[in-house]
């Protein structure tokens, strides 16, 4: 009798308890960042070209962000931005939106550079000449071997006399076809003066 029982107690406790059901794993829900987060991402990744005595613009971007209703993807952009990527997640925002940004980041000459270069890769008339003379500039805007001052300027000039409406009519974009050769042309010679072509 001792040894059926403990053959039973034996066998018993072998099969040791019964293992939980483990439970179902959680479903990971869509992330949906906020504009507290796309404030922070735009200061980090945009130090390289504010003063190091700017102020934060945590405040006002997120100010903006709020203000201006910014969309998911647009927070989604800015919130994992890294250096370099201004003028991809900046384009995603309608042109008054993009300029309270630009003027937020700060006036010191390496800001206006990079949102020079942000502004004229996104320029686009349709006149062959006009797009040729915007990628140029914004070749010359990299250019260390032309003063930085001299570049912020060239820069901001180009961006605001060539910040043109969509639809040109025929004949003033014969004109602006010759103005943008000539200035073009200038350009070039700039470009070779300070031995900076590619």
């Amino acid at each position: 009798m001792r040894a059926r029982t403990r053959a039973t107690l034996l066998a018993i406790a072998a099969c040791g308890p019964a293992k939980p059901t483990p439970a179902p794993p959680v479903p990971v829900e869509n992330v949906t960042r906020t504009c507290t987060e796309a404030a922070v991402g735009l200061e980090g990744a945009t130090k390289g070209i504010r003063s190091p005595e700017a102020d934060p613009i945590v405040n006002p971007m997120r100010a903006l962000c709020n203000q201006d209703h910014w969309s998911g993807e647009v927070i989604e952009c800015f919130a994992t931005m890294h250096e370099g990527d201004l003028g991809r997640c900046s384009g995603m925002l309608g042109d008054d939106s993009r300029k309270a940004m630009f003027s937020a980041l700060g006036d010191n000459d390496e800001t206006a550079i990079a949102i020079a270069r942000v502004r004229l890769d996104t320029m686009h008339v349709g006149v062959v000449e006009c797009d040729h003379l915007f990628a140029t500039v914004r070749d010359l805007l990299v250019c260390d071997r032309i003063p930085t001052a001299s570049r912020a300027q060239l820069g901001k000039s180009a961006a605001d006399l060539w910040d043109l409406p969509k639809n040109i009519p025929a004949d003033a974009k014969a004109r602006m076809a010759a103005v943008c050769k000539t200035t073009l042309d200038e350009m070039k010679r700039i470009e070779t003066e300070a031995a900076c072509a590619p």
